[in-house]
């Protein structure tokens, strides 16, 4: 037997007409939408659909709409294929809105429910935004550990959308809130996600700290580790402005036998002791980047050609006490003009030592060497 939209309505209000109390009504209800369930029509969302509608209305009790609530989401949606789940899902989070005190625990599994299908369609920010909207009045119902995580899924699901604005405010709630659960999975995903954010927001040489103590924590799996070491490896090469810390954590990775999983050891020996990177070793380099790390500067070069240019304007130093900013240029697949930005920026900073000489085109370092080229 298949149920239409018409007779599940007939049969619904013949239930609630003629039988007196809600005791004797619930148990009818249930067994009508088993038997929908069971008996799979094309019309299977609408006939679904027309039950919440009955549900919602005023005059149906809470203990009956509150416990077939519970049976739809914790059975019924999880039941249906992703399409059908996630129409049936959205159209619930629209009639139970208005009523949002009366139906906050079962809002809270549709909106868990609705985001875990759009993660599964890498939808990323719709799978955030689902979870951002879960009443606060459900918090109350669960444990600090549930809160925490909710608060670091949103910042994970945010990061993912490649939007960590958005997920920093999640972050910062989590900080606060950390401190007060001893659950050992949760503390370690809250650094993961601190970690990112760092890194998302370009504090690179912060966010290679937090990367290298995950490396090393023993309660992580191998692989969890070793993608933290590698991304501890990005951030420091992309680090600017950060001299002799940047050496210190590049001589620590050299020390780590892990990283030949991922770099090859002479080109990590080469940042070591400020042998000039080549563009081969740049495009090595250039397949470990996340796509955030691709980003450019104002004139256009990417942040890792950035960060090589500097790199190798610390080893031509080492070897010349001048140079043409043409034969720079030449010297680090650059523009001319874009190496003469690269190093004034590193005069001013105090990184190097030297200064422009527009008039001849040259950039003159304080050196030991007398080779001029």
């Amino acid at each position: 037997m298949t149920f239409s939209v018409d007779q599940v309505r007939y049969e619904m209000n013949q239930i609630f007409n003629y039988l007196p109390s809600d005791i004797e009504r619930l148990p009818k209800y249930r067994i009508l939408l088993t038997n929908v369930v069971s008996t799979w029509s094309i019309e299977i969302v609408d006939i679904l659909k027309e039950i919440v509608e009955f549900l919602v209305k005023n005059n149906i009790s809470l203990f009956v709409s509150r416990q077939m609530f519970s049976d739809l989401c914790l059975k019924v949606l999880p039941w249906l294929p992703y399409p059908q789940s996630k129409l049936l899902a959205h159209f619930m989070k629209e009639k139970m809105q208005s009523r949002e005190a009366d139906y906050d625990y079962h809002l809270s599994i549709i909106c868990r429910h609705l985001s875990y299908i759009y993660e599964k369609e890498q939808n990323w920010n719709d799978a955030a935004h689902m979870l951002v909207s879960i009443p606060a009045e459900s918090y109350y119902r669960f444990s600090i550990d549930y809160e925490l995580e909710l608060y670091l899924k949103i910042a994970y699901l945010y990061m993912a959308g490649d939007d960590p604005l958005l997920a920093e405010p999640y972050v910062k709630r989590a900080s606060m809130a950390q401190a007060h659960t001893v659950n050992k999975s949760i503390q370690l995903n809250f650094k993961i996600c601190e970690a990112r954010l760092m890194d998302f927001r370009l504090e690179f040489i912060e966010a290679a700290q937090k990367y290298y103590e995950l490396s090393h924590c023993p309660l992580f799996e191998e692989n969890v580790r070793l993608t933290a070491l590698k991304n501890m490896f990005v951030c420091t090469i992309l680090s600017l402005q950060n001299g002799n810390i940047r050496i210190q954590f590049l001589k620590l990775l050299l020390k780590d036998e892990r990283c030949q999983k991922f770099i090859e050891l002479s080109i990590l020996e080469k940042f070591c002791t400020f042998g000039i990177i080549i563009e081969s070793e740049i495009g090595h380099i250039e397949t470990l980047l996340l796509p955030h790390q691709k980003i450019k500067t104002d004139y256009g070069t990417p942040i890792l050609i950035e960060a090589i240019a500097e790199h190798n304007i610390l080893s031509i130093k080492k070897l010349y006490k001048s140079i043409r900013i043409e034969s720079l240029g030449h010297l680090l697949k650059l523009k001319p003009e874009i190496a003469k930005i690269i190093a004034e920026r590193m005069i001013s900073e105090g990184r190097i030592k030297g200064a422009i000489d527009d008039t001849y085109g040259f950039i003159r370092f304080k050196s030991q060497n007398p080779n001029e080229l």
